[in-house]
């Protein structure tokens, strides 16, 4: 989806493109079949992970997409880290997210689509 960003005169449109949401060990004919939707994100600029982390797995999904994006040759594009749901969590497992994603080395966020 082409989006047109307002007021910015050098890079006024963005690309938005979701991706199939990845399991853990996604098998290798999963990744074959949906190819083409992943050459986008060799394409990408900037990749934006969006986690949730109200599913107890998310870790491991979340080294499964590192793993599939390394074997598409993607590996190396800048991600922005979204911990989203972080309502659905207890308050002291939501506070740890908060300050992982404000310590990280890396670009994190963490965050509730449903309250901010």
């Amino acid at each position: 989806r082409r989006v047109k960003l307002p007021g910015y005169k050098t890079h006024p449109e963005v690309l938005l493109t979701d991706t199939v949401g990845f399991i853990q060990k996604l098998p290798t004919q999963l990744v074959a079949a949906f190819r083409a939707t992943l050459e986008e994100v060799k394409e990408a600029d900037l990749l934006v992970h969006l986690v949730d982390v109200s599913n107890p797995c998310w870790r491991k999904q979340e080294v499964s997409v590192t793993n599939v994006l390394e074997e598409i040759g993607a590996g190396d594009k800048p991600i922005v880290r979204v911990f989203n749901k972080l309502d659905l969590l207890n308050s002291e497992d939501a506070e740890m997210l908060k300050y992982e994603a404000v310590c990280s080395e890396d670009f994190s966020v963490a965050i509730s689509s449903l309250t901010g």
